[in-house]
């Protein structure tokens, strides 16, 4: 099954709008790790900083005047936020196998049914730790359908000079006017390519 660009699901799913959240998601990310180096912290100290960070962090963007297309529709652990209408969550975990519990688990404003197995009707981003020191955290935004297969695929790194997208066709390419070339006027110049000088 070919991955979709959410905003063929719907349009408020736009590239500009999920690297707002994806972008903030990671800045908090980096800055956080970067402060708990003490010989105290631990993967649990530092995972579980990052995480409310993070989900205080996407509560204050819901609430805030900044971005008017999000909103908070739940404000628990399992914080869920609107991109206009269509509810969203969060995880650090492994977009091809997740493993944490709630990961499919819907919420009372989570819930979004379709008989359609193309349709999704849960949609996560997903913060992808790097797998070694010399990689980069990537989040992606995944859409699943009522099977838990994934149906739509973003993904965001902060290298990346241009969004990608999974299954999106690559652009047409641009076609540039032809140069424009003029010939060189011989008296103009010497034999070895330099201006002459003092001719009149």
């Amino acid at each position: 099954m070919s991955l979709l660009h959410p905003s063929n699901f719907n349009r408020s799913l736009s590239d500009d709008r999920l690297r707002t959240i994806a972008a903030a998601l990671l800045e908090v990310r980096h800055d956080t790790l970067a402060l708990l180096s003490s010989p105290y912290d631990d993967n649990y100290t530092r995972e579980s900083t990052v995480f409310g960070r993070q989900r205080n962090l996407l509560i204050e963007m819901a609430m805030g005047p900044e971005n008017d297309w999000m909103t908070l529709a739940h404000a628990g652990m399992d914080v869920t936020f609107r991109i206009d209408e269509v509810p969203c969550r969060f995880f650090t975990d492994d977009s091809e196998t997740p493993r944490k519990d709630g990961f499919f688990k819907r919420n009372a404003v989570d819930s979004l049914f379709a008989s359609d197995d193309r349709l999704p009707v849960m949609w996560r981003f997903v913060v992808e730790p790097a797998l070694s020191d010399d990689g980069e955290d990537r989040v992606l935004f995944v859409g699943f359908n009522v099977y838990q297969e994934k149906v739509s695929q973003w993904v965001f790194r902060p290298s990346m000079p241009t969004l990608h997208s999974i299954g999106d066709e690559p652009p047409a390419p641009t076609l540039l006017p032809a140069a424009s070339v003029e010939l060189i006027d011989d008296e103009s110049n010497t034999g070895d390519g330099r201006a002459a000088e003092g001719r009149g």
